[in-house]
This record gives C-alpha cells, structure tokens and sequence, in this order.
C-alpha cells in the first residue's frame, strides 16, 4: 500500500502501467471531521465502494477486523 498525503483541491492521477489510456485524477473535494469527500474523474472506468465489491465488508475499516 502507498500512502500519500494530499491537501483540498490535490489529486493522484492512476494510470495502468504501460498503458496509454487516459488516467483517473483522484481529487480531495472536502475534508470533514472523520470523512474526506473524493472526486473521480476519467473515462471507460467503473469505481465501487471498497465494501460493495468485497461483499459487503470494507477490508481496509479497523471497525470490521476480527
């Protein structure tokens, strides 16, 4: 895992390596007590819910861990 710090309006472009397809910019929109709202932007890309896609468990959340 790849931890970056970032500051409203910063983004994080993720493209495949190797790729020339167009990338996703990742922008922090807002920044809340306990939460930070996240702004997506590229094209042919599907973004899910880390907690949809792994059925209904967010992995990453330290409140679901046994």
């Amino acid at each position: 895992m790849l931890k970056l710090t970032r500051k409203l309006q910063q983004g994080v472009m993720l493209q495949p390596i190797g790729e020339a397809t167009e990338p996703v910019l990742i922008r922090v929109l807002e920044i809340l007590p306990n939460q930070v709202g996240l702004g997506f932007e590229g094209t042919d890309y599907k973004v899910i819910r880390s907690e949809i896609y792994h059925g209904g468990i967010d992995t990453d959340d330290k409140r679901n861990r046994n």
